[in-house]
């Protein structure tokens, strides 16, 4: 591995990072996962930043931090150890928003809670920086090597190339993900108005009442039994199905299917 203080070394890392980006940059129009693109970004981190071992992404949710993804299990001992002590090079990425490079004896004269904690991890070096989503998203990426020193000025400006990149591709997981909420919500409305219309329609037919009147009556077993408007004409559409006989010439007995609709609710997964 070339060092980062050598122009060979700054070219290959700082090219390896252009590639990276211009993936992400490739993979923004088929983003629909927030949980795939974090670890996609964590990836792509270590693999473009060299003297990068491992990587891990923080949040935090209603105050309190934790990390989402890891590309080893052992660093989630060193963010452990952070958010017990609450210091430590993604925490301060996170309160200052700033880049944090932290090598060698740095983390112990600035965290030494931290350093004492995780110090059986092993890793000796880290690189923090913040991810700045929307007003109820925000973390940081972290790197971490074993390595004294391992991270430098090149890695440092490699890194913020990269973390503008994968905010991009965050939020853009995250609007995908809360539109395509949004849509499933517009279904489920429009699979219950359906299916109202369709029953409304149905006790129209079956009781010769008018458009009003019968949605009238479905409300009124609806308040009277407690039952939902939906779950109610979900019910007799099920009754209705279960009875293919059931003609304009039964109506009575089509009335005591919508009085008693309720009492059959969740039979049959209604």
């Amino acid at each position: 591995m070339l060092t980062s203080s050598s122009d060979n070394g700054a070219d290959d890392l700082l090219g390896s990072v252009a590639d990276t980006v211009t993936a992400l940059a490739d993979m923004l129009s088929t983003i629909t996962d927030v949980d795939s693109t974090v670890e996609r970004i964590c990836l792509d981190a270590v693999e473009s930043i060299d003297d990068a071992e491992a990587a891990a992404v923080t949040v935090v949710r209603d105050g309190k931090p934790a990390t989402i993804c890891s590309t080893v299990d052992a660093v989630l001992a060193v963010d452990a150890a952070q958010y017990e002590t609450g210091e430590g090079p993604c925490l301060e990425a996170i309160a200052t928003q700033s880049l944090v490079v932290a090598n060698g004896p740095s983390p112990a004269d600035r965290w030494p809670a931290f350093t004492r904690r995780a110090g059986r991890s092993g890793y000796r070096s880290f690189l923090s920086a913040p991810l700045a989503i929307d007003a109820d998203y925000s973390g940081a990426l972290n790197l971490y090597s074993s390595q004294p020193d391992a991270f430098s000025t090149v890695d440092a400006a490699a890194m913020r190339i990269y973390v503008s990149v994968a905010v991009t591709a965050l939020g853009a997981a995250r609007r995908a993900a809360a539109a395509q909420a949004q849509v499933e919500r517009l279904l489920g409305a429009m699979e219950s108005r359906a299916g109202i219309e369709q029953a409304k329609g149905i006790v129209m037919v079956m009781l010769n009442v008018t458009d009003e009147k019968a949605f009238d009556l479905i409300k009124w077993r609806s308040q009277e039994t407690n039952t939902a408007v939906r779950v109610l004409c979900r019910q007799l559409l099920a009754d209705v199905a279960a009875n293919p006989l059931l003609d304009q010439g039964v109506s009575a007995e089509f009335a005591k299917l919508l009085m008693t609709a309720h009492e059959r609710v969740g039979e049959g997964g209604a």
